[in-house]
């Protein structure tokens, strides 16, 4: 009897403590810290505006900044219409004026191109209100929302395109999945699958936590609604004919550039021209996380406008006619 008592016991504990690491992990995927912007696009010499609107489903409000195409109007009614649009997606931990990336820096290139911007906040994140972060499957509602938000101003969804950096890459190209979501859609510095990004944070001394994988993936859809295993860019967009362009830094120490190979067969490409830079893959060297455009600015905005152009319509450029050469700081 005393053996019994002790072994279930023990199970008890064991099973205790597989359920409170569980839960605990899978919390962590609802949180983020909120970083609030410090610039704004007026601090590059933009004219904005600034806007709110509602994820799809209406469960998170959401701040954002309005870049007309043309300098001088600071309403979206009036330049919706007839207009490539670009919205801007930031990473985890960060918001829309994220300095690290150079969001600003490559929104006014991309504005003197004659493209309109649009770019906020993810839920929870940066000046919009509190909502629970979900690392991306939640996420793409609010991207969602920020399209519908152009299209009830009178933008049209096929000349809509996405640019997202790190967690908005992924968000883009999980939402960008959906046929008649966006015209295109350009990958900075995502990971591939969620559940790999999992696994190899689990190295060392962290490796006997893979065995609770399970156990998180259960709590996560049990307690919050989070399908980890439909977090995963590379399977959605396998399925999908959207345009898709993945940029990633060869020295990327957060998401290894393994994760931009892997999308890279997602969307069709060969080895050849993932190695040699071409139009759907540009594997950049030097580069770390999302430092791609710090690294190489001008290839960087030239290849998103050749791309945008191309599966967008070409867009009038505003009374810039001539850009500069993109600054890689904001």
């Amino acid at each position: 009897m005393g053996f019994l008592r002790t072994t279930f016991t023990l199970l008890g504990l064991a099973g205790g403590s597989y359920v409170g690491v569980s839960s605990a992990m899978a919390a962590n995927l609802t949180k983020s810290a909120r970083v609030r912007p410090e610039d704004s696009p007026e601090s590059v010499g933009l004219d904005y505006r600034d806007v709110s609107f509602t994820s799809r489903g209406g469960d998170a409000r959401l701040s954002g900044w309005i870049i007309p195409s043309e300098s001088g109007s600071d309403s979206p009614q009036s330049t919706a219409r007839g207009t490539s649009w670009i919205i801007m997606l930031h990473g985890d931990n960060t918001n829309r004026s994220d300095p690290k990336t150079g969001m600003l820096s490559i929104a006014r290139a991309l504005s003197r191109r004659g493209f309109g911007i649009f770019m906020f906040d993810l839920r929870g994140r940066g000046d919009s209100p509190a909502a629970m972060s979900s690392s991306g499957y939640f996420e793409r509602l609010d991207l969602q929302g920020a399209a519908d938000y152009l299209v009830s101003k009178g933008a049209d969804r096929r000349r809509i395109g996405v640019l997202g950096f790190s967690l908005g890459a992924a968000v883009a190209l999980m939402a960008g999945s959906n046929p008649n979501n966006f015209g295109a859609v350009v990958s900075d510095s995502s990971f591939a699958d969620f559940s790999l990004v999992l696994k190899s944070s689990m190295t060392g001394s962290r490796r006997p936590l893979t065995l609770a994988i399970p156990g998180i993936e259960f709590m996560a859809q049990a307690i919050y609604g989070i399908n980890i295993k439909d977090i995963s860019p590379a399977r959605t967009i396998a399925r999908s004919d959207t345009p898709v362009m993945v940029i990633h830094g060869e020295e990327d120490a957060v998401v290894p550039v393994e994760h931009a190979r892997l999308l890279g067969r997602a969307i069709g490409a060969s080895f050849d021209e993932m190695e040699s830079g071409e139009e759907t893959v540009w594997i950049v060297p030097g580069a770390g996380h999302t430092g791609s455009f710090r690294t190489q600015p001008k290839a960087y905005i030239e290849k998103l406008v050749k791309f945008f152009e191309a599966h967008l319509g070409a867009p009038q450029l505003s009374h810039l006619q001539q850009p500069d050469a993109p600054e890689s700081t904001s």
